[in-house]
């Protein structure tokens, strides 16, 4: 378990409670009952309840397999009893490498708790635990202009590497 203390003014912004004082922010292995506090937080990141209507069962039943497949970690950050917070990766063999390899799919954190450390703690407790399990690499995509998650993924050692290409295949 891995804790982080945050000092400062905790605002009331979408039913999270303000506080003022230290706080532990603990992150932590995922469990099936925690889909739907990943859902309020991808929810709570930009798109409405009409948005996620029709996507909510495929999501909740993805979420709660996840934890239970050796192939994908799955770790959140909570605040008191509030999922703010979450990262998964899913891990799978390189043969170049002859080594476990790790694709960061998500980090995602509440607004309300952006820029106070809580997606550095994330990335770190996947870093030591990617590490502890033998994942010789990490990869991770994000959008060009996302300067904020660049400057995170950048901070804590991650480079321009490859470039990724992408092929739709929606309708």
């Amino acid at each position: 378990m891995t804790i982080l203390v945050v000092k400062g003014t905790w605002t009331k912004k979408e039913g999270y409670l303000s506080m003022i004082a230290e706080k532990e922010i603990i992150v932590r292995e995922a469990t099936d009952e925690d889909a739907d506090g990943i859902i309020k937080v991808l929810m709570s990141t930009k798109l409405d309840e009409e948005t996620w209507a029709g996507n909510k069962i495929f999501v909740a039943e993805n979420l709660r397999k996840r934890p239970r497949n050796k192939q994908f970690i799955v770790l959140l950050a909570e605040f008191g009893s509030s999922i703010i917070g979450f990262i998964d990766c899913a891990v799978f063999p390189s043969f170049w490498e002859c080594k476990k390899q790790g694709l960061i799919i998500d980090l995602f954190v509440h607004p309300a708790y952006q820029s106070k450390g809580v997606g550095s703690k994330l990335l770190k407790a996947l870093i030591k635990r990617a590490s502890a399990e033998n994942i010789v690499e990490l990869h991770v995509s994000t959008g060009r202009k996302n300067a904020k998650a660049r400057k995170l993924y950048g901070k804590l050692g991650f480079t321009e590497e490859h470039l990724l290409l992408e092929r739709s295949q929606r309708d």
